[in-house]
C-alpha cells in the first residue's frame, strides 16, 4: 500500500472533521432555520468568492493551486443551494442593500469571481447564463488580453516542476539575490503550494528576480506553461459585458498593494479603473483587493480613486451598515466542499455556505 503524504494526511483530517461536524451543524441550524433566512435576514447580502471555474477537476488541481479551482458541476451545484433560500442580486443591489438604500424582503447572495481567468468564459459563464444568476468579475487590467500570466500562477507551476526535476530551489533564488538565510526559509518544505504562498507575498522587487531566476534554471520561457492560466481577452469580456456580467478592477498588474510603496499601490489601482473605463466605455465602480490584502491607506486610495465598494478575502456577510471598502466573502473551491470520501457533500456544502 502506497504511504500517504503529509498533504494526503492533512486534508483526510480535514475532510473528516468537516464531516463530522457538517450533520450535526445542518441539524441545529434547520431547528433555528438559519439555512432558511427569507424571514430574518434581511439586509444581509452573502458574497461568495470564486476564482478558477474548470472542466477537469483532477487534472487543475494536479497543475494549479487547489484553492483556487473549482468544477463546473459543482459550481453549479454551490448555485443551485445557495437559490433555495436566497436571492441572487447585481453588485449595484447588492451595495444598495448594505448602505439600507433597498430591501428585497430575503437575504441576498452575489457570485464575484477574482483575477479573469478564461475559464470564466469558457465554464462559468454558461452555468450562470443557464441558471440567470449575475456576477462581477474583477480583473488585473494590465494582464487583459497578453500573454502574460499571474506571477502566483508562474510560480506555482516553477516550483512544481523544480520540485519533480530534483532542483534545489534555493540555488535560484539565491541567485535572485536573496540571502541563503533568507532562501532556507523560503523553501523549508517541499510543498510546491506552501513554497508558492511563501514566494509570492514578496514585493514585486524581491519576486520579479526570483521568476525570472526559476525560469533560466529550469529553461523555461513564456510559451511553456500551460495554457489553463491564460487570462481573458477585451472581446471575450465584451461579450460578457454585453450578456449582462459586471466588470471590476482587481489593480493593474495584480501586486500585493500593501508590500508596494504608497506611490506604486496607488499607480496601480487608479491605472486599472482608467483602462477598465477605455476598454468598457462605462463607469468602473467596484475593486477586489489583490490576495484580500489592504490597510486603511489602501482603502482611503480606493475610495479617493472613485471606486464607491470593495471586497476582501475576510470570511462575513456584508450586513446594512457595514463599509462598502471592506465587504467580507466566503471564498470556495472544489475542496471547501468536499466530504471524507473526497467528492462533493451536500451536508459539507450547506455548512459551508452558511456564515
Amino acid at each position: 500500500m502506497k504511504a500517504m503524504t503529509l498533504n494526503q494526511i492533512e486534508l483526510l483530517g480535514k475532510r473528516s472533521l468537516k464531516s463530522l461536524v457538517a450533520p450535526l451543524s445542518w441539524g441545529w441550524a434547520e431547528t433555528r432555520k438559519s439555512w432558511h433566512p427569507a424571514s430574518n435576514n434581511d439586509g444581509q447580502v452573502q458574497i461568495l468568492a470564486y476564482h478558477r471555474i474548470v472542466a477537469d477537476i483532477e487534472q487543475a488541481e494536479r497543475n494549479s493551486i487547489y484553492g483556487l479551482v473549482v468544477s463546473a458541476k459543482t459550481f453549479a451545484r454551490h448555485l443551485e443551494l445557495v437559490r433555495e433560500s436566497y436571492e441572487f442580486v447585481t453588485i449595484d443591489q447588492a451595495l444598495a442593500i448594505v448602505r439600507g438604500e433597498q430591501r428585497i424582503g430575503r437575504a441576498a447572495a452575489l457570485v464575484t469571481m477574482d483575477d479573469g481567468y478564461q475559464d470564466v468564459y469558457d465554464y462559468a459563464w454558461p452555468v450562470l447564463k443557464q441558471m440567470g444568476v449575475p456576477a462581477i468579475v474583477y480583473v488585473p487590467t494590465a494582464l487583459i488580453g497578453t500573454t502574460q500570466l499571474l506571477d502566483h500562477d508562474r510560480l506555482f507551476w516553477l516550483v512544481l516542476k523544480a520540485l519533480e526535476g530534483g532542483l534545489d530551489l534555493r540555488e535560484p533564488i539565491e541567485a535572485a539575490g536573496l540571502s541563503p538565510e533568507r532562501a532556507a526559509r523560503l523553501c523549508a518544505t517541499r510543498d510546491a503550494a506552501r513554497v508558492t504562498d511563501q514566494l509570492n507575498y514578496q514585493p514585486l522587487a524581491v519576486r520579479q528576480p526570483i521568476l525570472e531566476s526559476l525560469e533560466a534554471a529550469l529553461a523555461l520561457g513564456p510559451t511553456d506553461y500551460p495554457s489553463h492560466y491564460r487570462l481573458l481577452d477585451w472581446a471575450m469580456i465584451r461579450e460578457m459585458v454585453d450578456g449582462g456580467i459586471a466588470f471590476g478592477a482587481h489593480s493593474d498588474r495584480h501586486l500585493i498593494l500593501t508590500l508596494e510603496s504608497e506611490v506604486s499601490a496607488e499607480r496601480e489601482i487608479r491605472r486599472s479603473k482608467r483602462v477598465l473605463e477605455e476598454q468598457l466605455n462605462c463607469p468602473i465602480r467596484h475593486f477586489a483587493y489583490p490576495n484580500g490584502y489592504y490597510n486603511e491607506a489602501i482603502r482611503q486610495m480606493v475610495e479617493q480613486a472613485g471606486f464607491v465598494s470593495a471586497t476582501t478575502t475576510e470570511r462575513a456577510l456584508a450586513k446594512c451598515g457595514d463599509a462598502p471598502f471592506a465587504l467580507g466573502r466566503i471564498s470556495l473551491c472544489e475542496e471547501s466542499t468536499r466530504g471524507i470520501s473526497g467528492r462533493f457533500s451536500e451536508a459539507v456544502a450547506r455548512l459551508r455556505l452558511t456564515v
